[in-house]
């Protein structure tokens, strides 16, 4: 929002916001302040903070966000509810906002502040001054130009551009000479406040009516700061059609001005709303529920396109290996060439000389062989490997199937996820509305039974993931549902027990010693074995874990493992392990 449109909005506050008193300060999200007061044609004033579209506007509209809250919030709080609004003021110069309260607070030196909007690009804040306008609190860090720090008497950002209110009554400012060698760029230079779209509008009025810069500023300056009627919206395509296809970059770069832009008339289209106070609310709330919502579908998004980087990864090994097989398939013509070469198949060779006759033309080649091995098991080996090759290269090839068509559904659901536009589309697609803990599920699962789907104890030691189970039918959702074939799994020797899985997404080849001995001895400590000095616990990759058909909760059996001996120990902070875990642990080793 450039500061001409800021000007004309500021009035249009002033003249609405009569009788205000702030009801509720929200911090709707990390950057976003929402004054909700009892004045019905102002409903809530809407601060938004962001760094490249700083704005303020009239609008109630809350987006379905978590509330963030901050130290700076229970400062507003504690001095702003139930203050009522006295003057709203905005120097010409500069993108700033004043909001001067009187408060219900018994302090002399509070019972009246000042809420400094600053609105600046790149620097946008919030300060808080009490009645001597003192810097109370500040959003953000105050900026080095402000040439301030907190608890000193606020001043305005300095800068040396002539003051924009002094254009009005004085003309020495302008520089015909340095405008006529650089024109909007000089005027953006030269006048405080100015920005590149109204300083155009300036250049474009002068070279169409003739009448000189300092005379169409002051015009401008007039339409901007008089009572308007209505509100327009630039933007380089159609407003709907940028909704449509939910270009946040177009939304973003669209033009709020309180007057007809002359010069934008043949680039632009233009959308003309019946007050500035309704087109800066539909920008400004379209733009941020927009970018709200596109920050809420990233999680998501990444987690897809991090599946369809794998499945590429995959393929990639995939191509690999059907290379290798095709060339062990040619292996059935060398074998070929050696059977009909007349060399004694069963004495050994260095290498057999043959004539091949499957080319365009025939030639003689040299076959070196495995010394090791007669003629006859040479060209057997060789067969073998062709027979294998064409095997292998059947199942590659399924599996080429089998990760296109995987990609295609990862493909379609990165391109529905796109194409969410509206928070109602995203919540009837499984998005959730609040922001969750980093790893936690976001809520609680039930099985079919209604019953809470459950992972067992979960703790980290040495960095890593690990689970334990509760009984036996956990012990074996834990081993057969949760754990993938990488995962670490353990449990004490020839007692009942708990299963201990060790989370492996990096596939490490093996435990590590301080991290194994404290998984076994966890594993020790949530069994039978709990009060025996020593006890051994088996460890191996989840992979070598099975189950035998029809075998009772907790039973497996395992192809490999090794052991550990160790004392039984406690890992979980603050938690008893079960009396008995209920788990015959492995059946058979």
């Amino acid at each position: 929002m450039e500061n001409f449109a800021l000007i004309a909005l500021t009035e249009a506050i002033k003249r609405e916001a009569d009788g205000m008193v702030v009801r509720r300060v929200v911090q709707h999200h990390a950057n976003g302040f929402i004054f909700q007061t009892r004045v019905v044609r102002i409903p809530a004033l809407k601060v938004l903070l962001d760094a490249r579209t700083p704005a303020m506007y009239v609008s109630g509209v809350r987006p379905p966000v978590e509330s963030v809250g901050s130290d700076f919030l229970m400062v507003l709080r504690k001095h702003l509810v139930g203050a009522r609004l006295l003057e709203v003021e905005k120097p010409l110069s500069e993108r700033i906002v004043e909001l001067r309260f009187r408060t219900p607070l018994p302090a002399k030196e509070l019972e009246r502040v000042t809420l400094i909007l600053e609105l600046l690009p790149n620097a946008p804040n919030l300060v808080l001054l009490d009645q001597a306008r003192r810097v109370l609190a500040s959003f953000r860090p105050l900026s080095p130009q402000h040439g301030i720090g907190a608890f000193d008497i606020y001043r305005y950002p300095s800068n040396d551009k002539t003051e924009l209110a002094s254009t009005r009554t004085d003309r020495s400012w302008f520089d015909e000479t340095g405008f006529e060698e650089a024109g909007t760029a000089w005027l953006i230079r030269a006048v405080a406040g100015m920005g590149p779209v109204f300083a155009r509008e300036i250049v474009h009025r002068h070279k169409t009516w003739g009448r000189l810069i300092p005379d169409e500023l002051k015009d401008l300056l007039n339409q901007i700061t008089q009572p308007t009627t209505s509100g327009w919206i630039y933007t380089e395509t159609p407003l709907s059609v940028i909704l449509e296809r939910n270009d946040l970059e177009a939304l973003g770069k669209a033009i709020l001005s309180p007057v007809e832009l002359e010069s934008l008339r043949r680039t632009h289209s233009a959308q003309t709303y019946l007050t500035l106070l309704e087109a800066a609310r539909f920008l400004h709330d379209e733009r941020e529920v927009r970018l709200l919502l596109e920050r809420a579908k990233k999680p998501r998004l990444r987690k897809v396109r991090a599946e369809i980087r794998r499945l590429n990864q995959r393929r990639n090994r995939l191509v690999q290996r059907r290379q290798r097989f095709n060339e062990a398939a040619e292996l059935q013509t060398t074998a070929q060439m050696l059977v009909s070469s007349g060399a004694a198949m069963d004495q050994r060779h260095e290498s057999v000389a043959v004539t091949d006759y499957f080319g365009d033309e025939p030639r003689t080649r040299t076959i070196p062989l495995d010394t090791s091995r007669t003629l006859r098991e040479n060209t057997a080996r060789m067969f073998k490997q062709c027979r294998k090759a064409a095997r292998g290269g059947k199942m590659v090839e399924n599996q080429l199937n089998e990760v296109e068509i995987l990609e295609r559904k990862l493909r379609k659901e990165e391109e529905r996820i796109r194409a969410i536009t509206n928070w109602d589309a995203w919540m009837a697609s499984g998005g959730s509305s609040k922001t969750t803990r980093p790893g936690s599920s976001g809520g609680k699962t039930k099985d079919k039974g209604g019953s809470r789907s459950r992972r067992g104890r979960s703790i980290e030691i040495d960095g890593h993931e690990v689970l334990v189970g509760r009984n036996s039918r956990e012990n074996d959702e834990l081993t057969f549902r949760v754990a993938s074939g990488d995962d670490f799994w353990l449990h004490v020797a020839d007692y009942s027990g708990s299963h201990v899985i060790v989370r492996n997404p990096s596939r490490e080849s093996e435990l590590k010693g301080s991290l194994l001995l404290r998984v076994a001895q966890l594993a020790a400590y949530h069994s039978q074995a709990r009060n025996s000095n020593k006890v051994e616990v088996h460890y191996t990759r989840r992979k070598f874990v099975s189950k035998p058909r029809k075998a009772r909760p907790g039973l497996v059996t395992l192809r490999e493992f090794q052991t550990i001996k160790v004392e039984p120990r406690d890992w979980v902070p603050g938690e008893a392990p079960a009396p008995d875990a209920g788990d015959n642990g492995s059946g058979e080793a």
